[in-house]
């Protein structure tokens, strides 16, 4: 441990990753590999594409672990782990699943089908309000705008859509599928434990956003061994995405839970970072904690 280059590596996290990430990608293709003889729905496909996304966001999280070897005249070869990207990505990571639990989480397939559209819809919408520069973009904005009309004429024409607020149906009109709730409610909806998620998502917000608390724990991580505690501090919650993805994706499909049913080790990891707020109780309940107030850009759902 004297060289700078020198660090302890905390191997039993490292090898629970790698057998839970192993378990993740089994399930995810088996699901793939049961979609393929037939003409899955829109739905499913886009399911399997998120779960993707997530899957090697998570992936680049583990990669980013590992010293960086681009140097300098200035800064050595191997001489920094980018924590604060490990960081960022695990936000993206940690929205993308609670996007797919908003989706799909509910037992009323109507209610699913409603925000699916929504979703699908607030995708055109977006894109039909960019500016295009060249013909191709020119296109795609049209094919876009005639899009985002046809999928709003469906959501107006559904019961869901007068559950809405007034105020809630102008943000979804604009384009904003979560219309009115924020990442902390998906959280807890999630079954996220609400002073967990309150204190782990403005840290990873900080680094995104590049609040100055950020800027001043990378001025302080010095070390080569700073780096990696921060790094593998943020891969743990990584780890507990990976819990609930698992338990989620197998509820959904039989091809998946037949992976994860008969995971051995996989499945043993699995539920031991499927960390409820039940499973917190004893850590925050007893704290005399207000109910924070969301931060209105960083903790947005859905918005532009």
């Amino acid at each position: 441990m004297n060289s700078p280059f020198m660090y302890e590596r905390n191997e039993n996290l490292e090898s629970e990753f790698e057998i839970l990430i192993r378990l993740m990608s089994d399930m995810i293709t088996a699901q793939a590999m049961a979609n393929s003889p037939a003409n899955p729905p829109d739905w499913s496909v886009h399911l399997h594409v998120l779960s993707m996304k997530m899957f090697k966001h998570l992936c680049s999280v583990r990669t980013l672990l590992e010293a960086c070897p681009f140097g300098t005249p200035t800064l050595p070869h191997f001489g920094y782990i980018d924590h604060s990207s490990v960081a960022a990505l695990t936000r993206t990571a940690i929205e993308n699943y609670l996007v797919m639990y908003w989706l799909h989480s509910e037992d009323d397939q109507s209610l699913r089908e409603f925000r699916h559209i929504v979703w699908v819809y607030c995708g055109w919408k977006k894109r039909s309000k960019l500016i295009p520069t060249i013909d191709e973009v020119v296109q795609s904005q049209r094919e876009a705008i005639e899009l985002a009309t046809k999928h709003w004429t469906w959501i107006k024409a559904s019961p869901f859509y007068e559950l809405y607020s007034k105020d809630d149906k102008a943000k979804l009109r604009k384009g904003n599928w979560s219309a009115g709730t924020n990442w902390n409610q998906l959280a807890m909806k999630a079954g996220f434990h609400r002073v967990y998620f309150t204190s782990i998502y403005p840290y990873l917000s900080g680094y995104t956003h590049t609040d100055f608390i950020s800027c001043l724990q990378i001025r302080s991580a010095i070390s080569l061994q700073a780096h990696y505690d921060l790094g593998i501090a943020t891969l743990q919650m990584c780890m507990v995405m990976i819990g609930h993805f698992t338990h989620f994706y197998a509820g959904l499909f039989p091809a998946a839970k037949a992976v994860f049913d008969q995971s051995g080790e996989g499945i043993e990891l699995a539920t031991k970072w499927h960390i409820r707020a039940e499973n917190m109780a004893h850590i925050y309940d007893h704290l005399d904690l207000q109910e924070p107030k969301p931060d209105p850009e960083a903790h947005k759902a859905g918005s532009e």
